[in-house]
Formats: C-alpha cells, structure tokens, sequence
C-alpha cells in the first residue's frame, strides 16, 4: 500500500471523524452534501489492523485501496470551509 494513500487514511480518520461501529457496509451508498466518509476495512475485531478502505473526500473523488473485506467500520466529517 502506497504511504500516500494511508497517511490520507490516518489525516481522514483524525480529522474528527464520527465513527459508527458495527454498520453494514450494504447501508452505504453515497456521501451526504459537505462531508467526507467511507469505509475502513480492518482484519480484526479490536480494529488494530487496518487493511483497506473505500472512501469519499469532499470533492467527491473516491479512493479504494487494499482488502475491502473483514471487519468494518463507517466513517464520516464534515468538509470545513464549505457551504
């Protein structure tokens, strides 16, 4: 996995990320208006071992990497600065 990819991963996740546990990942389809969110894949319960992702920035470009398959976990932030 690209450096690149998983610092964006970790900056998303800090960047005041509200985190749903236990989410189906088939409840996903689209991000709302003015947010960032996705799904981290993960190959442990305890969520200590992150393997991939699909995610949405504020542009609307989406980002998949790695394993999208195991444990997940929903993620979501506000774009701050937008209207």
């Amino acid at each position: 996995m690209s450096r690149r990819i998983l610092a964006g991963a970790a900056a998303f996740a800090a960047a005041g990320a509200i985190l749903l546990p236990g989410t189906p990942a088939q409840a996903y389809s689209a991000c709302p208006t003015n947010t960032e969110c996705g799904w981290l894949y993960y190959s442990d319960a305890a969520h200590t071992n992150e393997i991939g992702g699909h995610t949405t920035n504020c542009e609307g470009v989406v980002q998949s990497w790695g394993i999208q398959s195991g444990y997940s976990q929903y993620i979501q932030s506000g774009c701050g600065g937008l209207s």
